[in-house]
């Protein structure tokens, strides 16, 4: 959060992105759009201006004019200016990384190449009398000192926009004379040029090459943004320029270098089929790991309307479209909705309506969550694998509080702020990582490492208290996880008559040291898989105990370290069984004990974050409870959680944010219980405590 709010972009934003179609361009009205912003409930339009198409009379030489503005007339200043009179900013967009025949004729050094040299052409099949677009290179001048910059400088000269957007600034995999000088100068060695090592290009994937040194694209992309931020800057000192971070793998350090502010698209694309949905935590943990870099403005989660760009005519079911969208607030960012063209261009006025009311609804408390911090009880290093992801819909599913760590933000002083950490397997142990484990729990925290091989387990062995000795099993299947005696505190309720638990995967076979507990083993596979459903006379298992630990506890110091030697992250992403994520549940619980700080019933589909602001703790409940995707909002009723106040605090008084109902609530010693009588798809709690000294 930012501490200091120096410009108007410190504040809460809602977004609106007009995706503008040229050949509507006669039908835009300035002052009735900028009035339609307004009623949807938007502060900030996020409008086209330049790159594919200027839509201004540009002077830049190659720099495509939009061949539907009106003559006469300047569209983008009324635009702006309609804007401001309604209290409206106005972000310009653009996106350098396509270019027409008359470009790629004239310039083709600009170009992205195949291995073969040939150009690639984007759209070259879409119907209509429509000129190529050519992919441009980020290393080449077209998207640099040639074009995007004196078109940058350009319309920050004659225009007051109020912020920049870059979109599609990324890398792809280009042959061309830049790309292979740069990579030869920064590698000493040539580009990779087999075109059999080329990613299939898809409707959703960037195409990439594999063989590349792994920093190679987000230099090249790095590079590209500093010189244009440069630019800017130096037109412009107060302008902020938006930049894209990747979930899965990107340092916030290194966006911020060349960003004022960070966006991600969560999008909901349902097109992919209902077997590739993508997750339902998806713009929740995306917010939480845009929000990890402290000091920063909330980030920006943009939210496509449709259910794939291939449907982008039409609009997300309606139940599922409220729940992603409000998913971004409740993980602490600003919504950013994007939209194929104005209200007077979108047929479906479902999707108009629903993000009207979200807007609406984030409105009425992002003053109370403006500057609120996450109240944590455990720290989840990511690195953005599936074991992580697994981890992921273990806590969110089960209601846990938790904070997300990359690889470079996994330090001492980091750490130090957590009663838990949790290491999924394949979290890579660089920088000192182990060490910085050791003294973490020797100071008193409690540590959850997964780890199936000895490559994860020999540099933690000491502290895990178990041998270097270890070696790694094939892949298992049909067999078990069993509880051990000294395992019965992670029963809990639902496995006191369940001693076994599916296992499979690869998993690592190790010794526990001397004072090392065993809190459950593998019960080996009872038959190969193509044999485990006949002949039923033969599904006896022949070893039915062994001493292979699958889970160890061990204290040190002042804290303790629990050990899996299987992926339960990677089991839970792949099957999503009940029995894998309570497990996971009550291993935290287990760790967490009196430390833990926010308690629920564990409800699928319900997610559940807790922030605090001075007095108040803000607890957001998001619903969604049922098949996906979502047909209906399936009201959730009796939704019952507890808050572990502060030492010697006492609520004052509790409120339903959104729908204004009375909830439920009484306190005990510490330990504060809320019920919800009805959610429907989003509320959130506020519990303002009393001051100090007060009756």
């Amino acid at each position: 959060m930012v501490t200091e709010k120096k410009y108007w972009w410190h504040g809460p934003l809602r977004v609106l992105q007009t995706n503008l179609q040229v050949m509507d361009t006669p039908k835009m009205d300035p002052e009735k759009i900028a009035c339609e912003i307004v009623e949807m409930g938007g502060n900030v339009l996020v409008t086209n201006v330049g790159g594919i198409y200027a839509w201004y009379e540009s002077r830049v030489k190659y720099h495509h004019i939009n061949e539907w503005l009106p003559k006469g007339r300047d569209l983008l200043k009324e635009l702006i200016d309609a804007c401001h009179r309604h209290g409206v900013k106005l972000v310009a967009r653009f996106d350098f990384s396509k270019a027409d025949d008359l470009a790629y004729q004239n310039h083709p050094e600009w170009f992205v190449r195949e291995p073969d040299m040939s150009p690639r052409v984007f759209g070259a099949m879409r119907p209509g009398a429509w000129s190529n677009l050519y992919l441009t290179c980020i290393n080449a001048g077209y998207r640099n000192n040639e074009v995007a910059v004196p078109v940058l400088e350009e319309v920050i000269d004659r225009y007051d926009i109020d912020g920049i957007f870059f979109n599609a600034p990324n890398y792809e995999y280009c042959c061309c004379e830049a790309c292979k000088r740069k990579y030869r100068e920064l590698y000493g060695k040539e580009l990779p040029m087999d075109s059999s090592a080329v990613e299939q290009n898809t409707t959703y994937a960037i195409k990439q090459a594999r063989g590349l040194e792994p920093g190679f694209a987000s230099r090249c992309v790095r590079d590209n943004m500093e010189g244009i931020y440069r630019a800017v800057k130096a037109e412009r000192v107060d302008l902020p320029l938006i930049l894209y971070y990747n979930l899965h793998r990107d340092n916030l350090d290194e966006r911020y270098a060349t960003a004022d502010m960070i966006c991600t698209e969560s999008q909901d694309v349902l097109s992919r089929g209902w077997r590739d949905l993508p997750p339902l935590w998806h713009p929740v943990l995306s917010m939480k790991f845009g929000s990890s870099a402290p000091g920063r403005p909330a980030p920006f989660g943009i939210i496509h309307s449709c259910p794939g760009m291939d449907w982008r005519h039409t609009g997300l079911p309606t139940a599922e479209y409220l729940f992603w969208m409000s998913g971004v607030a409740v993980g602490g960012g600003s919504i950013w909705h994007s939209i194929t063209g104005f209200c007077g261009t979108i047929s479906d006025k479902r999707l108009l309506k629903a993000l009207t009311e979200v807007n609406h609804k984030i409105a009425k408390i992002e003053g109370d969550m403006d500057s609120a911090s996450p109240r944590s009880d455990a720290l989840l290093l990511w690195g953005g694998g599936k074991s992580a992801e697994g981890w992921a819909d273990i806590l969110m599913n089960n209601q846990l509080q938790f904070d997300l760590a990359a690889p470079y933000q996994a330090t001492r002083e980091r750490l130090a702020g957590y009663p838990l950490v949790i290491v999924p397997e394949g979290f890579p142990l660089e920088n000192g990582l182990p060490k910085v484990l050791e003294e973490y729990v020797s100071k008193g925290g409690r540590l959850i490492f997964e780890g199936a091989d000895r490559e994860q387990l020999a540099p933690v062995a000491g502290l895990l208290g178990i041998s270097e000795s270890i070696s790694a099993s094939e892949s298992l299947t049909a067999c078990y996880w069993q509880f051990e005696p000294e395992g019965a505190p992670l029963r809990g309720e639902e496995f006191q008559k369940t001693p076994l638990l599916p296992h499979r995967g690869r998993t690592a076979y190790c010794k526990p040291l001397p004072g090392t507990a065993v809190l459950a083993t593998l019960v080996p596979p009872f038959a190969p898989l193509n044999s485990v459903g006949a002949p039923p006379e033969r599904a006896s298992m022949l070893v039915e105990h062994t001493e292979l630990p699958l889970c160890l506890y061990r204290q040190e110091g002042k804290g303790a370290a629990l050990t899996l030697t299987f992926m339960l992250g990677r089991l839970m992403g792949e099957f999503r069984l009940a029995e894998h994520s309570r497990l996971g549940r009550n291993l935290v619980r287990f760790m967490l004990g009196e430390k833990q700080t926010f308690d629920m019933k564990p409800v699928n589909g319900l997610e559940a974050l807790c922030y605090e602001k001075g007095r108040d703790i803000l607890v957001h409940l998001l619903n969604g409870v049922g098949q996906r995707p979502l047909m209906d909002t399936i009201e959730y009723h009796g939704a019952k959680f507890s808050v572990r106040l502060p030492k010697g605090s006492r609520a004052e008084g509790v409120e339903l944010k959104l729908s204004g109902e009375e909830p439920l609530w009484k306190q005990e010693g510490e330990r504060l219980t809320i019920e919800v009588p009805r959610l429907s798809y989003w509320d959130m709690v506020k519990i303002t405590l009393a001051k100090r000294g007060a009756e």
